[in-house]
């Protein structure tokens, strides 16, 4: 069996599948808790009431979606799935009316899991719940990329609960949503006067669509990319704030197409660069270039979906691309150490101690929204003045109005 983190996948072709969740404690699990299915369409909404299946509707229009088994088991017939549904989102919420406090994180353990037809497992994905303050998620998904079926690990929260997951799926609620809690800023993305802030992203793909941090959009009415002789106007296409990635699509393509590492992902002490868009233009208005190594394999608090690295960054870099010594993505810019926090309880000033998000997780991500990409096999270390000038053609700055 294998075990999958968020934004993983595991390819399961056709046939019949299970897919479910439990938890612990089991008894408050089954009390407190609420597990559906959705089918949706290439849009990634709902186009009818009767394409939600759960306890209380337990198969969908056409049959090939099932539940089977409380607390949250569903079967489903992927050669019978109507055409037009693109992916399957099993979902879970806190039911109405518990008291408040009743979050994901009360509960020891959250396993969402795949099956075949006999019940024989195939993959698990156990959710992190330490710090878990969300009533509604998205847990997993089945999504079909190039012709074949896949299971996806998702984890993706929201602390507004259940009309906060209806809005994400364009499904109407019979009550008002709820307002969600107003977030500051998180110190990795650049704000300016007027409700500006601004971050960094690059083109994956011709058509014009660019990948960068959640946090860097988050909020944003208004998103705007600019390269040193190219502008456009970006809209946002898909979000994963849990793994913090974001697709936008640009009007206009820019000239460039950023390719991602293909083989054996990046190596402790390996070359990087870093092109981005820091400050907010405070240090010139076209990219900054840094060069550093790879420091450790694992982000902060053992996080395994990240990587740690040295070439520095400032606020505005969030979203960039990560470069190996070839000028191809190993990464995408997440966060930098909090230097002051860091001074304040152990009296020492960490340097250029900055997190980007692994490359795999990035792929995944495009996979399961069907973007392809690009990639080839790592090459030999070229000049970092080569590689920057390769990345002013996809390397942009996102500029975002609240």
């Amino acid at each position: 069996m294998q075990e999958l983190q968020a934004g993983q996948n595991h390819p399961i072709g056709s046939g019949r599948v299970v897919i479910g969740v439990n938890g612990e404690p089991e008894a408050e699990f089954a009390a407190q808790l609420q597990a559906g299915v959705l089918l949706l369409g290439a849009d990634g909404r709902i186009g009818d009431p009767g394409d939600l299946v759960s306890a209380e509707q337990p198969r969908s229009r056409e049959g090939s979606v099932l539940f089977a088994r409380a607390p949250g088991e569903f079967q489903v017939d992927l050669d019978h799935l109507p055409a037009a549904v693109a992916r399957i989102a099993m979902v879970l919420t806190v039911k109405p009316g518990l008291p408040p406090g009743t979050t994901f994180g009360v509960f020891a353990t959250i396993r969402a899991w795949l099956a075949d037809a006999e019940g024989k497992p195939l993959s698990l994905f156990s959710l992190p719940l330490a710090s878990r303050g969300e009533t509604a998620m998205i847990l997993t998904e089945l999504y079909r990329h190039r012709g074949q079926w896949k299971f996806r690990a998702v984890g993706q929260g929201f602390a507004a609960g259940l009309p906060a997951l209806a809005a994400h799926f364009g499904w109407r609620l019979p009550e008002p949503a709820s307002d969600s809690m107003a977030g500051g800023s998180d110190g990795r993305r650049q704000t300016g006067p007027g409700g500006t802030f601004s971050g960094t992203g690059f083109c994956v793909h011709g058509d014009g669509y660019v990948l960068t941090n959640h946090h860097v959009i988050e909020d944003a009415r208004e998103i705007l990319g600019r390269l040193p002789r190219h502008r456009c106007v970006l809209e946002l296409v898909f979000a994963d704030p849990t793994n913090d990635l974001a697709l936008l699509k640009a009007d206009a393509p820019p000239p460039g197409v950023a390719i991602f590492r293909d083989g054996s992902p990046a190596r402790l002490g390996e070359m990087v660069v870093v092109v981005g868009y820091p400050l907010g233009g405070l240090l010139g208005s076209g990219p900054q270039v840094t060069t550093g190594n790879v420091s450790s394999l694992i982000g902060p608090g053992d996080d395994t979906r990240s990587l740690q690295f040295t070439a520095p960054t400032q606020a505005g870099n969030s979203g960039g691309p990560l470069l190996d010594g070839d000028g191809v993505v190993v990464g995408v810019v997440s966060s930098k150490l909090n230097a002051v926090r860091v001074h304040e309880m152990t009296g020492d000033i960490p340097q250029n101690v900055n997190f980007a998000i692994k490359a795999a997780l990035a792929r995944g991500f495009l996979e399961a929204v069907g973007v392809d990409y690009q990639c080839r096999a790592y090459g030999a270390v070229r000049a970092a003045a080569d590689i920057a000038a390769e990345a002013r053609d996809f390397v942009m700055k996102i500029e975002c109005r609240a």
